[in-house]
């Protein structure tokens, strides 16, 4: 179902407003949400609200508060998240990286004590398309540990999503883009699979007896694990790099794995951003931009950030998508907090409901 980004913005707007954000952070955030809607990424759009509703009322995201930034030097600050919603952590670091590294070439941005920082490649855009080189590790505090070590089964590490941002200049139409997690999947697409009812793939879980997990509510419940990047055999790659996000994150933002009190969530990051033009300059950056798109180009060939380029581009024309479930899940939150639903919403949740009830009936 497709709506109009003037029709999901607003909506978003109010029930971040009714769960306790000021109208310029439900703003922010609702920008944020629906900006990973329009690029295809709806695990991390506006079908988290009902998740932030949740971490609102457990205190692991502070609606109200802000995020405060510590000088350490020129190049060099820490962003105490203050468990404020990660968007506004995410953007403050983000910015005070590319100020930096405007004056100094490099800079290093911490960020400790974060709530969800929503989708990673949010940042790796915004620096790039300020003409910035992003590169993010983060690890995961508390009780989202639920990736196993390669070689284990056990729950001992969160799945620590990295991303990486390069600006193409004019070279391209869109920057490129990279952000994933270490663990197979992302934590999202479970909680997505859960809401569907659709099995979880073989290759992403496995149990102490070494088999998958195929129900997404029984892996929730507590059973088996992710299996890191490249699963059973090569997942010693997915676990390097997650050791690194843990260490890099840990190092300069927060506490690590074993050092974490099991029952408090929270992110912890490293924004690096780098001016490429300290090295080369415009002209001979976008000549080796070039150089690669056109040595890798095929029919069936992506460069990393041009599906998500098209996917706006689609949506922009023809609306955002918002999957039905979302729908259902926004519409029950809305009831909870006491939001008028927008008409045309509204209406697409009715058609909804009576075909599923019809197809019940049969």
């Amino acid at each position: 179902m497709r709506f109009d980004y003037e029709q999901v913005h607003p909506f978003a707007s109010e029930l971040l407003c009714e769960l306790g954000a000021s109208p310029e952070t439900a703003s922010l955030v609702a920008t944020s949400l629906v900006k990973a809607d329009q690029i295809g990424y709806d695990t991390h759009g506006i079908g988290l609200l009902p998740l932030y509703a949740q971490m609102i009322s457990s205190g692991a995201i502070d609606p109200s508060t802000n995020p405060v930034t510590e000088k350490i030097t020129d190049s060099i600050s820490r962003v105490d998240g203050c468990l404020a919603f990660g968007q506004l952590t995410g953007k403050e670091a983000t910015n005070i990286a590319i100020e930096n590294a405007s004056s100094h070439g490099i800079s290093v941005s911490a960020i400790r004590n974060g709530s969800h920082l929503g989708r990673l490649g949010e940042w790796a855009e915004e620096a790039s398309s300020r003409n910035m080189v992003f590169l993010a590790f983060t690890n995961t505090g508390g009780g989202a540990k639920n990736v196993a070590p390669f070689g284990g089964h056990e729950r001992k590490l969160s799945t620590n999503p990295i991303a990486f941002g390069v600006p193409t200049f004019s070279a391209l139409q869109h920057n490129i883009i990279v952000d994933f997690a270490t663990s197979q999947v992302s934590g999202s697409v479970i909680r997505e699979h859960d809401r569907t009812g659709e099995p979880l793939d073989s290759e992403w879980t496995i149990t102490n007896s070494g088999k998958a997990v195929s129900d997404a509510r029984s892996f929730m419940e507590g059973m088996g694990a992710l299996l890191p990047l490249g699963g059973r055999v090569t997942g010693h790659k997915g676990y390097g790099l997650a050791i690194i996000a843990e260490l890099l994150g840990g190092l300069a933002g927060g506490v690590v794995i074993g050092q974490d009190d099991p029952e408090w969530f929270s992110n912890a990051a490293m924004f690096i951003v780098i001016d490429p033009t300290r090295f080369l300059s415009i002209g001979e950056f976008e000549e080796r931009i070039t150089a690669i798109a056109e040595h890798l180009r095929d029919d069936n060939v992506r460069l990393p950030g041009e599906g998500a380029h098209q996917q706006k581009r689609n949506s922009d024309q023809n609306g955002v998508n918002i999957p039905e479930y979302v729908l259902e899940s926004l519409y029950t939150l809305a009831e909870d907090l006491n939001v008028e639903i927008p008409a045309l919403l509204s209406q697409h949740l009715t058609r909804a409901t009576d075909s599923h009830d019809k197809q019940k009936t049969w």
